[in-house]
């Protein structure tokens, strides 16, 4: 018993080492989202915070494509070694695992959970000349004229277009961009009759008036625009927000983890770091947690998704 308990001494002291000597080389943060867009932007703040906090470089790789299946397979594939992270969301951790038969990844078996980041919800924004304030105002006009169309970055804002016509029984036509700032310009150019997206990749379109926001999908009213309607206000099931959080594979040492996680909850409490993510991108840091408590997280979103792959009834390709 003496001997067992020495090599349990003997590992934890190893593992406090390990943590006290990382980050011994740059660090790598993959983000299956494109340079330039919000988690691109949020983590690069993120990643500078920790650089100047460790002491390391902290880098940004970015491998879109594949519904987030690029980044994914490459973080799940690297050394556990504490060493790569994954800007991981919704569409990683539960959204593909409905939309696809098979996945050269397993979210559960592959990666395990580090920190949480934090959200943002979408907006519903319409062109200046559409005669609708409210959503429930919109519907109205997409039924009476049969001709409404929504545009959709990939992925989360898709699927809740998808959802939003299941719940209010109407068909307003998603029409699919690469990216949600390409879905803005072409409803404020009168292309889409309007788009669902973060607030943050439309900001100076609604600050020139070339399109104005009717709904919000937040579960509560959202700070930035808090007499805004939210879409649950009138349809309860309509709350959907685009959420990230950090992963690393499935092996990094706990020391390592639970050093990340409490670095990366210092830093998104700060009071700066606070203002800087909601009063510019409408981005929520408000929910700390540990990796044990995002874990849980993570189990009940995917509980939520599969709701919502029945409702409309999405098949895996």
């Amino acid at each position: 018993m003496k001997i067992i308990a020495v090599l349990f001494a003997v590992l934890a002291a190893a593992g406090v080492a390990h943590a006290q000597q990382w980050p011994a080389k740059p660090v790598r943060i993959i983000l299956s989202n494109g340079s330039g867009s919000l988690p691109d932007v949020l983590m690069r703040m993120v990643a500078e915070r920790l650089g100047n906090s460790l002491g390391q470089s902290f880098l940004i790789v970015n491998r879109t494509g594949g519904n987030a299946i690029v980044g994914a397979e490459a973080a799940a594939k690297a050394a556990p070694d504490g060493y790569t992270y994954y800007v991981s969301s919704p569409e990683t951790h539960a959204m593909n695992v409905f939309q696809f038969k098979s996945l050269p990844y397993d979210p559960d078996r592959d990666f395990t959970a580090v920190a949480n980041i934090g959200s943002a919800p979408f907006v519903v924004a319409v062109h200046p000349d559409v005669p609708a304030k409210t959503y429930p105002e919109f519907i109205a006009y997409a039924k009476k004229t049969g001709r409404a169309s929504m545009g959709v970055g990939v992925g989360m804002s898709d699927v809740l277009a998808q959802w939003m016509n299941v719940v209010t029984g109407t068909h307003v036509l998603p029409v699919r961009y690469k990216s949600a700032p390409l879905a803005g310009q072409d409803a404020a150019g009168g292309q889409v009759t309007a788009a669902i997206v973060s607030l943050g990749s439309i900001a100076p379109l609604v600050k020139a008036g070339k399109l104005r926001i009717i709904a919000v999908t937040s579960s509560n009213r959202f700070p930035p625009l808090p007499d805004m309607p939210r879409l649950a206000d009138a349809y309860p099931d309509l709350i959907m927000e685009g959420w990230i959080f950090l992963v690393a594979p499935t092996g990094t040492p706990p020391s390592i983890v639970q050093r990340m996680n409490s670095e990366i909850n210092t830093a998104l409490t700060e009071p700066k770091m606070v203002e800087r993510m909601m009063s510019g991108y409408g981005f929520s840091t408000r929910e700390v947690m540990t990796p044990e408590v995002l874990q849980e997280r993570i189990k009940e979103m995917r509980v939520t998704w599969q709701k919502i792959a029945h409702d409309i009834k999405m098949e895996a390709q």
